[in-house]
């Protein structure tokens, strides 16, 4: 899926739904205003993160509520929270290689906690958010499986691994037990006033 495709949830459109593209980085907000307004791992990729929040509020109508959800990996830095082994010790060497890539790019790998803070700052009310940090669940071996094969170029280059590494620890994940996690993801939601 290339960035921006949303023809993967066209079929959700409806009398009441409606399925719009729009760069909050790059373009001014729409003209018209919405009832809600979601962004998922959106936010800790934007370079201009208050100019992209300051076009999501601005798109809301009065009572409008606004739900963001950005990953934190700061908060757990490790793939293996539990390094007990040879098969751990690698792999939290190689998420540490994974998160200085986004890191050097400019994404904010602390994005996720500031949410409910940036959002009542920026006048939004019944402010609330949660957390949800998976461990051991087959989802995290598929995620880090399918990261790893994404970004496995990057981590060789940037000397963060070898092939060999990179191979060993799909292997690793693919055979199982090692109680892998992913970075909490943190949603956050907050209403515009009226």
């Amino acid at each position: 899926m290339r960035t921006g495709d949303v023809s993967w949830i066209r079929d959700a459109a409806g009398p009441v739904v409606q399925v719009r593209r729009h760069d909050v980085a790059r373009s001014d907000p729409p003209d018209e205003v919405f009832g809600l307004v979601h962004a998922r791992l959106v936010l800790v990729h934007v370079a201009d993160r208050d100019r992209a929040l300051r076009s999501m509020i601005a798109a809301l109508k009065p009572g409008g509520r606004l739900f963001l959800e950005d990953a934190d990996p700061a908060l757990q830095p490790l793939s293996s929270p539990y390094e007990h082994g040879e098969r751990e010790r690698p792999a939290n060497r190689i998420r540490t290689g994974f998160r200085a890539m986004p890191a050097g790019r400019g994404a904010d790998l602390a994005h996720g906690r500031r949410l409910p803070g940036l959002l009542r700052d920026a006048g939004l009310v019944d402010v609330a958010a949660q957390a949800y940090f998976p461990i051991a669940s087959p989802a995290c071996d598929l995620l880090e499986t399918a990261t790893v094969a994404h970004i496995r170029d990057g981590l060789v280059a940037g000397g963060h691994a070898t092939e060999e590494e990179v191979e060993r620890h799909l292997a690793n994940v693919a055979a199982g037990g090692m109680d892998l996690a992913t970075a909490p993801m943190v949603s956050a939601w907050g209403r515009a006033p009226g």
